[in-house]
């Protein structure tokens, strides 16, 4: 063969090899359009959030590998995360939003500032929760919704029977609930797990001392003496709503205690705006079948419990698909989809209230409002107050040591463990 063949063969299996290895490349490219993201949703309405994801996905070519969650609720699964993250990191985990720094510690989480500037995000998400979103001048997590938890949800046609007016203070609830035990109706929800025990409690705080001591107190961290009188009266009233628990829903899951007011067998519950898609999946129709209405005492605050998706460095190029997702999340079409599906607010205030019931606009509507004011609340639970109030509900601590612990907490709140809801 001569030098000249002999180079030009050369060069010809080369420009195969060349050719081979990336079609191979592009092969794997392709291939790795996955997403791996651990969530907590598994409730009769968060299921839906599944499908709607999904969909979305598909239409930027992402396959979805889904971890399903195996617990009922946040708390179990905020619990367990931890433990699961030493085996695996996954590409993105919903968090609680008072996780996210905690984590960003732990794991260096995938900053999304490009995102973030992109889509604008310091535009259209409330102050209060861009706090939780950023650590260190970073954006470390998505913002995926705005649950507010001050909320009475009533059986409408058993309120009908009281023939009373919507409670608008402390003494029109208590009033509200005695009717309804003098007409042998069941009146309010037992919360059994400790995390709805401590989101009951913090609304009677804000019912008992108002926005602003609850603001001074617990995001300010400024104390003064009287509060130990106004937290003192809080658990008292805590104590006076115990002899309305329905034993209907005794020992029932949220959800199920939900399914017990939509059959006429509890007149109130008091929970997070998750229970208006339950109620909704559930065939009932809001003013037709529940009435919607802001905790007595609270109006015009919006205390949340906001879902952040945080995104995990890996060895592996995987960036891409992770962007991809943030840019998901946080698209207006899907927050309003996944919104009108989850009950809560979208997280960004930008979004068209088409298609949603009359107490989902409620809750968007007080949600911009209250970010005008001020007035849009991070929720205070965490396990340490779950401790206290499970303790003092149970008679095993007294109401001056409860408040002992509560004041305690107040002036550690950075410190305060991983929030709770479904």
């Amino acid at each position: 063969m001569s030098i000249r063949s002999f180079l030009v063969f050369s060069l010809l299996i080369l420009g195969l090899y060349s050719l081979s290895s990336v079609m191979a490349l592009r092969t794997v490219l392709a291939e790795d359009r996955t997403i791996q993201f651990w969530h907590w949703w598994n409730s009769a309405s968060e299921v839906e959030n599944i499908d709607i994801l999904n969909r979305y996905l598909k239409k930027y070519d992402l396959q979805w590998q889904d971890k399903e969650a195996n617990n009922s609720s946040s708390s179990l699964y905020l619990a367990q995360i931890s433990d699961q993250l030493k085996e695996q990191l996954p590409d993105a985990a919903m968090l609680d939003s008072s996780e996210a720094h905690n984590y960003d510690k732990a794991f260096s989480l995938m900053h999304l500032d490009v995102i973030a500037q992109e889509l604008n995000w310091e535009e259209v998400i409330p102050l209060a929760i861009q706090e939780h979103a950023k650590h260190q001048g970073h954006w470390v997590s998505a913002p995926l919704n705005s649950h507010s938890t001050n909320w009475l949800w009533i059986n409408k046609s058993l309120f009908a029977r009281l023939n009373m007016h919507e409670p608008d203070t402390w003494e029109d609830l208590m009033a509200v609930l005695e009717r309804a035990k003098v007409l042998g109706i069941p009146a309010l929800a037992t919360p059994r797990d400790a995390w709805e025990k401590a989101l009951l409690f913090e609304l009677v705080v804000m019912s008992t001392g108002g926005l602003e001591f609850y603001r001074r107190l617990f995001i300010d961290q400024q104390l003064i003496p009287a509060d130990q009188r106004i937290l003192a009266e809080s658990f008292s009233r805590l104590k006076q709503l115990t002899s309305y628990f329905a034993t209907t829903t005794d020992n029932l899951s949220w959800d199920q205690a939900t399914a017990q007011l939509v059959q006429g067998n509890v007149l109130i519950q008091v929970h997070g705006s998750w229970v208006n898609s339950e109620l909704t999946v559930l065939g009932a129709e809001a003013d037709r079948d529940y009435l919607c209405m802001r905790f007595p005492g609270t109006q015009g605050a919006y205390i949340f419990h906001s879902d952040h998706v945080v995104f995990f460095k890996s060895a592996q190029n995987r960036s891409e698909n992770q962007l991809q997702l943030a840019r998901i999340l946080l698209n207006k079409e899907f927050q309003r989809e996944l919104s009108i599906a989850s009950g809560a607010s979208p997280v960004r205030v930008d979004i068209s209230t088409d298609g949603f019931n009359k107490c989902s606009k409620k809750n968007i509507h007080d949600l911009r409002m209250a970010n005008m004011r001020r007035a849009v609340m991070p929720s205070i639970n965490s396990k340490g107050l779950e401790h206290v109030v499970d303790d003092f509900l149970q008679q095993r601590t007294s109401i001056n040591t409860a408040v002992d612990k509560v004041l305690a907490m107040a002036v550690m709140r950075p410190a305060l463990e991983s929030l709770g809801h479904p």
